[in-house]
């Protein structure tokens, strides 16, 4: 019969999203929608572990104007069996005490609490028995009924009116009789029923997904036979007339409605919640921050400057004061201040640049006064998303910062925020191919045929990598059901959680009031809440981001300091021409954000001469400014081809500096305000919203209010107001704000000062930290450009990390013993440490007594030649070979002999350098890879690369060169960018969209190329549009190219 009004189902009590990780296969949008259409008004998520789904849950309920609820599905630990029971929160403080359930649960090993734990504190928690794998059905079917009844007592005890027994129907053989029987016992034991269907999907379409989820997640195919995978398609959202119909008991469903409103509350806060500061005792922290940016104001200005920082600071201080936010800016303060204090190179960016008052505490480097920069970017007062603070730190000394962080603000009061780490295609293909029985080698092969073009899809975009999964699987109904599976996942389909990479939040409560506290695989605490997720609940994030290139600023510093006695103050560079000349010749290979090669073509153009100019050249090459089309109008205009005009005149002040064309974020919220009319809430939002545009119906909503806006601010015309929205609208992807680009260009200046003046320092320390995007083997080539020498491996020279060395007053780098393939860091440093107990090593067999290695790692060092200066390679391979046969590694012994050697052939030069490549990637010698293949190229009528640069623009010449960078960029409309190299020269290859159809894969895996094209340009950097292309073996066996 039809259920009566008052007893129709209005709740779903236990929802699993994709956010239990294989339990679950829709997001909670999708949840909440399919409740929506089903007629429910409540939605509870209990996902198993965490509550990563609750900001999206209250955040689309919202919208659908369905009532979220928050849970989640726990396994309790009783008589050492474990049962998942359901976990609801009636409160925010319920909230907070199911997430410290959680915490408990991420503690331990087995993932699991003990009873006793659940029972410590159940205030504001509501407590279901579970379902399938729940409290009552798996004691029932194991016959523990006095065991049962025990425990529901003590549960009775703990949660007093909130303990529930759940009930469920799955359309499973015998469900009906199972749900009489559990309603019958509830009844007997005086416990209230609630009808709560278990839903892993929003529509019966994801039950095949949900299926082979589930086998990935119990290690066995979709053929193998296992209790907990699903039987049926019943687990997805029914209507309640269905549920009714599965389980008519109306005490129930009613018991059902009543806990779902008695769990209703809001888990979204309308404010930040900043973490506490050290203030001294007495004194607000809005005073303290106050004093300490005066004091600071007083000592870096004067005159008219002090007058406008002033009218700056105050403005700033009082938007501060008015988001009560002063304690963050003073906990920003304090980790700057101890990387101070320690010498750790640290500095802030982003839009936090723009502010002064993080200028005046040490935050950042970049005066705001004098560059005009937008503190509204960064903060306004009606501003209700955190503000953005990125702090770079010396990645080589990062956790050192990290561990302070922990022991100063607690252990419960900060963690690291998530990355909800999505499914693209390569992750979801060995997943669900391993669940349908694939191969390891046809899954591999298959993820690596997807090559530059299709690596990057989201499962549901599997349509367009069609050609490459029938190339690999053919027509086996393997192929069919994988390509069914991927495209019935959502795109951003989660897989598992990771630490962010820098983002730390920091609480005044315990972060469990926000969130469950576990840790990742590697050991690092987290919140279960990505960034924006925390920001959504109040939280704070300040991101300490380890940077690579400040780290080798850090050792360049400290091997000028070891080789010439001079400590440079890094921030406090003097600028010199030579530096500026270097930029803008396009030789910025090692540079910080200017070395990629549409940087280095830029460069040439450019010529910047100051850290403007230099600002402006890093923020010009971003999705951003290339959508929109302002690079080639800014250069053109910058070099005096061309005009500099303005959309509308109203935009000159706006855009004056940039050449009238849009180039970072703060241009974008200044049109909006002063030519728009908008306030700075909706100018932020509307920025925003540019970068994430995807259909017309977004653009056109915004298009009217943003022409109506300008007609009545600056009396624009309907055609100009136009134009400007069109432009604007273009200004799409990530683009830079104007303060985050001068934050980087001092750090570009440093190390373009360094290359200057101390090159071997900066390559030694370039080559330890590997900053930026090109290989050892292609800065060993540069080397040579710059006249640095590189002295060979010595087993008692070589160190851990690179050095700077002097040999006969002139100076060398040495490679270290970690740059062997099979030396760790650790056995780098197990070495140099006995060096430093014992002495040198005086033989071969000397170091064999000394050192206990496995036969593997004392081949590996003979090999690469550490021996070199002792005895010849060959001679010491047969050496320690020999030893391993007579006497154990790391031991001595006065009775074992040697036999003499048998004749060994010395290595050639060739030979040497093949070893040498081997062993560690690239070699001292000057050579190159292709030196070894020197006649087949010129059988080829192949040009050397350095005969190339001397050839007439548009000239078609035919040239060879070992592959060294791969790029398609999504902005490039389906072109590709390759570079070659041929010793110390480099090409870049320009591949249009044809030609890479046509030579895919040879593009894809070729270490070799053989390229016949036309010269475009050799002013700049050298550049070739290619006609045709096929690949060469590569000169030595191994794969150990870019």
């Amino acid at each position: 019969m039809d259920p009566q009004p008052h007893r129709r189902l209005t709740a779903l009590l236990n929802c699993q999203s994709y956010f239990s990780f294989g339990l679950g296969t829709s997001s909670p949008t999708r949840l909440v929608r399919r409740a929506k259409e089903r007629g429910y008004s409540y939605l509870a998520i209990t996902d198993y572990l965490n509550v990563t789904a609750g900001v999206e849950l209250f955040s689309a309920a919202k919208k659908a104007k369905v009532r979220a609820l928050i849970g989640a599905t726990v396994p309790i630990l009783v008589e050492q069996e474990t049962y998942d029971l359901v976990l609801l929160a009636r409160s925010r403080a319920g909230y907070a005490n199911l997430n410290r359930i959680l915490t408990h649960a991420h503690e331990r090993e087995d993932r699991n609490v003990p009873l006793p734990v659940v029972l410590s504190d159940t205030t504001d928690l509501a407590i279901l028995t579970g379902g399938r794998n729940g409290l009552i059905s798996k004691m029932m079917i194991s016959r523990q009924l006095r065991v049962l009844e025990n425990v529901l007592e003590k549960l009775k005890g703990g949660f007093h009116k909130w303990l529930f027994v759940q009930i469920y129907h799955d359309n499973y053989q015998w469900d009906s009789r199972r749900s009489r029987i559990i309603r019958r016992f509830a009844i007997s034991q005086k416990l209230p029923v609630v009808c709560t269907p278990q839903i892993k999907y929003a529509d019966p379409s994801n039950y095949h997904l949900y299926d082979a989820l589930m086998c990935s997640r119990l290690g066995i195919t979709v053929d193998q036979a296992n209790r907990n995978r699903p039987q049926n398609d019943q687990n997805a959202i029914d209507t309640a007339d269905s549920y009714f119909t599965r389980l008519p008991f109306p005490e129930a469903i009613e018991n059902t409605n009543q806990l779902a409103e008695a769990c209703y509350f809001d888990l979204l806060p309308d404010r930040l919640a900043p973490p506490k500061a050290h203030v001294p005792t007495g004194i607000t922290p809005q005073r303290h921050l106050e004093q300490r940016c005066i004091k600071e104001l007083l000592h870096q200005y004067a005159g008219e400057k002090l007058k406008l920082a002033r009218t700056k600071l105050l403005e700033e201080l009082l938007t501060i004061q008015a988001l009560d936010l002063a304690e963050f800016f003073l906990v920003a303060a304090e980790v700057t201040d101890y990387c101070r204090q320690r010498s750790i190179l640290a500095a802030g960016r982003g839009s936090a640049a723009s502010s002064i008052c993080c200028y005046l505490l040490g935050i950042t480097q970049t005066d705001p006064v004098q560059h005009n920069l937008l503190f509204e970017r960064f903060l306004h007062t009606g501003k209700s998303t955190m503000p953005d603070v990125d702090i770079d730190i010396s990645s080589s000394r990062r956790d050192e910062v990290l561990a302070w962080v922990e022991e100063r603000f607690g252990q419960t009061t900060e963690a690291m925020v998530c990355n909800k780490i999505t499914y693209r295609l390569p992750l979801a293909i060995q997943d669900l191919g391993r669940s349908l029985g694939i191969p390891p080698k046809l899954r591999n092969m298959l993820t690596t045929s997807l090559g530059r073009d299709f690596r990057g899809l989201r499962p549901p975009q599997v349509a367009a990598a069609e050609n490459i999964f029938e190339e690999v699987l053919g027509s086996s109904p393997a192929n069919a059901a994988l390509v069914d599976l991927l495209s019935n996942m959502e795109p951003k389909h989660p897989r598992h959680l990771a630490p962010h990479s820098g983002g730390v939040v920091l609480s005044k409560e315990p972060l469990f009031y926000y969130s469950p506290l576990e840790r990742s695989s590697s050991g690092i605490k987290i919140i279960q809440l990505d960034k924006d997720d925390a920001e959504a609940l109040g939280l704070i994030k300040l991101d300490l981001l380890g940077l690579r290139m400040l780290s080798a600023l850090e050792h360049a510093r400290e091997e000028i300091f070891r080789t010439e006695g001079i400590w440079l103050d890094l921030g406090n560079l003097p600028d010199e021409s030579p530096v500026w000349d270097l930029i803008s010749s396009g030789n910025t290979l090692g540079l910080f954000q200017v070395e990629s090669p549409s940087q280095q073509h830029t460069s040439k153009t450019m010529r910047a001469r100051t850290l403007q100019d230099l600002a402006h050249q890093i923020a010009l090459i971003r999705p951003g400014p290339i959508q929109s089309g302002s690079v080639h109008p800014y250069l053109r205009r910058r070099c005096g081809l061309e005009k500099v005009t303005y959309l509308h005149p109203s935009l000159e002040p706006i855009l004056k500096k940039t050449y009238g064309v849009l180039l970072f974020q703060e241009d974008v919220l200044r049109i909006c305000v002063h030519f728009v009319g908008m306030d700075w809430v909706d100018a932020d939002r509307f920025r925003k919203k540019v970068s994430g545009w995807a259909d017309l119906e977004n653009i056109e909503s915004e298009r009217k209010r943003f022409l109506e806006g300008a007609q009545r601010t600056v009396g624009a015309t309907e055609e100009d107001a136009l134009a400007v929205f069109d432009a604007v609208k273009s200004f799409q992807g990530y683009g830079f704000a104007e303060s985050h680009a001068w934050a980087f260009a001092i750090h570009a200046y440093a190390s373009s000062w360094l290359r200057v003046n101390y090159p071997h320092e900066f390559l030694a320390a370039i080559l330890t930290e590997e900053p930026g995007m090109w290989s050892q083997s292609t800065k060993r080539q540069e080397a040579r450009n710059w006249g640095v020498r590189f002295a060979k491996l010595n087993i008692n020279k070589s160190s851990v990390h690179y050095r700077c060395e002097l040999i006969d007053g002139i100076k060398y780098i040495r490679p270290p013993l970690s740059a062997i393939k099979s030396v760790s860091t650790e056995l780098a440093r197990s070495i140099v440490i006995e060096r430093l107990l014992g002495g040198h090593f005086e033989s071969v067999e000397s170091f064999y007594s000394r050192i206990a290695l496995p036969i593997n790692e004392l081949q590996a060092l003979a090999k690469a030649g550490v021996f070199d200066h002792l005895c010849p390679r060959r001679e010491a391979l047969y050496t320690l070979i020999s030893l391993s046969n007579a006497v154990q590694a790391g031991t001595s012994s006065f009775l074992t002999s040697l036999p003499p050697f048998p004749p060994l052939k010395q290595l050639g030069g060739s030979q040497e350098f093949v070893w040498d490549y081997q062993s560690y990637g690239f070699s001292t010698k000057d050579m190159h890879p292709l030196d070894l293949i020197r006649d087949q190229l010129r059988e080829l009528a192949c040009i050397p690369l350095l005969s190339v640069k001397n050839q007439a623009l548009n000239s078609s010449v035919r040239t060879a060169g070992l592959v060294i960078s791969r790029q398609k960029p999504g902005t490039a409309k389906g072109f590709a960018f390759f570079v070659i190299e041929d010793g110390p020269v480099r090409c870049q290859l320009v591949i249009n969209p044809q030609i890479w159809e046509l030579s895919r894969a040879s593009l894809r895996d070729a270490s070799v190329l053989v390229v016949e094209g036309t010269i475009v340009d050799a002013a700049s950097q050298l550049t070739i549009k290619l006609d045709r292309v096929f690949a060469l073996s590569p000169p030595i066996p191994n794969r150990i190219y870019p």
